[in-house]
């Protein structure tokens, strides 16, 4: 039986904001034959051959075992739609061989891809990375399951939920990797039996109720990184930052920068200390919002620079004492950094070469010569194993370290004063750092507290420019030593996606309001 005629669904602000995250997507095809499409393939529940070998596993790029732990690094919602909004808005084709940018391009790879897990997963797997939620609970991002066991190879099918068309429970709008490509189209357009589809919800996902995000930085210019966080406060983020060395008080708080952005830190104006930015994730490129104090309002700088495919990640690379953008990829075996110094948007300046694509991008200055350079660290197995190189041209591994355990947030920042970036980690759980003021392997030098704690009353936080650097896992960077006044100058730590609280399930949570819309200053690139 045909499937009803198709109308495209009306495009919401989330899709709009997403439709333009297709710059430089390259395809990677395994060097296999395309899969041939079934007979009747745009049916109802039509049987989909799933992406696995003869063992039933999940295939992988190369014909590589993934890796056993299957969940990536918290995303938000939004993240998730730009994400599936790629491969929509370029009608990639349908196939159970073949991978773009190592991800399979069938029913799982897709939800794989949207979700950013650590591996390729099949509808007889991907129930273990989500949680089991009510079908009129789902929001954007979820998924609707559906996994034949009598037939697990070629009877399942597994679709990404956009939004509700009216009333929650009722039809709704969907992504989904289907033959002859990707759809976006409302379920009822399916045909598809609900009664065989269960709702599940990654784990990972950032829910603004549970984010706490650990940012580090000179937030007063004397040649010291210290802890600070952000967290969402409405449509804003709130920034607490501290400039005692173990958290004992927070001297500034104050609101910059919208929720659906991705907080970093930097010094954007080389006066020595560190303010807060955020990133647009979304269109065709990074956007690029930067204030030059710690009063909050709107940004003092825009920049438009870097594919939104790449990660961001901040940094002083000529060692002028200022910090700006850069980004890295995750394409082949190594990953591309793609540098700029300037604030000015356009070309890169510098592209080097350096890290593991499976591990991940953080910056430092590791030598004290006032140059920020990357690093990249693991998460796989134990501990967290650091890679660090001090040099932007043809770069080597000149630093292995192992600190922090898998569960922590990887910070950086000159914790003493000395002029060299040194790791830290950050333990969602209980809110715990653990500094570290040597390149070595072992236990930390400083361990505290610090979570947050709103001022005290009048403290408005320092009226120069200050600075909020994330001190996470995914991407700003750790600029070097502090440059303007003071001492060496402090390194930035690198920008990571916002933390999920553990403690509470994320099902457990009220859903919020309906997503506001994704309108924001005109950037020029």
């Amino acid at each position: 039986m045909a499937a009803p005629a198709r109308s495209a669904p009306r495009r919401g602000p989330l899709h709009r904001a997403a439709a333009g995250l297709r710059a430089a997507v390259a395809a990677f095809a395994v060097a296999a034959p395309a899969a041939a499409v079934p007979d009747g393939a745009d049916d109802p529940d039509v049987l989909r051959p799933q992406g696995v070998d003869a063992q039933g596993l999940p295939m992988q790029p190369d014909g590589m075992a993934g890796p056993a732990r299957g969940l990536g690094q918290p995303i938000t919602r939004m993240q998730i739609l730009a994400r599936a909004a790629i491969w929509a808005d370029d009608h990639v084709g349908y196939s159970q061989l073949k991978f773009r940018k190592g991800w399979r391009t069938d029913c799982s790879g897709y939800v794989s891809m949207a979700w950013e897990l650590g591996r390729n997963h099949w509808t007889g797997d991907l129930h273990q990375v989500g949680e089991r939620i009510g079908f009129a609970d789902l929001r954007p991002g979820d998924m609707l399951l559906h996994h034949n066991r009598s037939r697990p190879r070629d009877g399942s099918h597994v679709v990404l939920f956009e939004r509700w068309t009216d009333q929650p429970g009722g039809d709704f709008v969907m992504y989904e990797q289907t033959p002859p490509s990707v759809k976006h189209r409302t379920w009822s357009e399916s045909g598809y039996s609900r009664k065989k589809y269960t709702a599940y919800r990654y784990r990972n996902v950032i829910e603004n109720e549970a984010v706490w995000y650990p940012v580090t930085g000179d937030w007063d210019g004397d040649g010291r990184v210290t802890a600070g966080t952000a967290v969402p406060e409405g449509e804003s983020w709130r920034w607490r930052l501290s400039d005692d060395p173990r958290g004992a008080t927070t001297d500034a708080d104050f609101l910059f920068g919208d929720v659906r952005k991705l907080p970093i830190v930097g010094d954007w104006d080389g006066d020595g200390r560190w303010t807060p930015g955020t990133v647009d994730l979304t269109g065709e490129h990074h956007d690029w919002y930067l204030s030059n104090s710690l009063r909050g309002g709107e940004p003092d700088v825009r920049v438009g620079y870097g594919d939104t495919e790449k990660t961001p990640v901040v940094g002083d690379w000529d060692g002028d004492g200022t910090f700006t953008p850069g980004v890295v990829d995750a394409d082949g075996d190594v990953r591309d950094w793609y540098l700029s110094n300037t604030l000015a948007g356009g070309e890169h300046d510098l592209h080097v070469g350096f890290g593991d694509v499976d591990k991940v991008p953080v910056v430092g200055d590791w030598n004290g010569d006032r140059v920020s350079t990357p690093g990249v660290v693991d998460h796989d197995g134990e501990h967290r194993d650091w890679e660090l190189t001090n040099s932007l041209d043809d770069p080597e591994t000149e630093t292995e370290v192992s600190l922090g355990d898998v569960g922590q947030i990887p910070v950086t920042g000159d914790w003493d004063g000395d002029g060299i970036v040194t790791p830290g980690v950050a333990d969602p759980a209980i809110r715990e750092w653990r500094l570290s003021n040597a390149l070595a392997s072992g236990i930390a030098d400083t361990v505290f507290a610090y979570a947050g704690t709103p001022a005290a009353p009048g403290v408005a936080g320092p009226s120069p420019s200050p600075a909020v650097p994330p001190s996470l896992v995914p991407s700003p960077a750790n600029p070097p030593a502090a440059p303007g006044p003071g001492p060496a100058a402090p390194s930035a730590g690198p920008v990571v996606p916002p933390v999920a609280d553990p403690s509470p399930s994320a099902s457990a949570f009220l859903p919020p309001p309906g997503v506001p819309p994704l309108d924001q200053p005109t950037v020029l690139h």
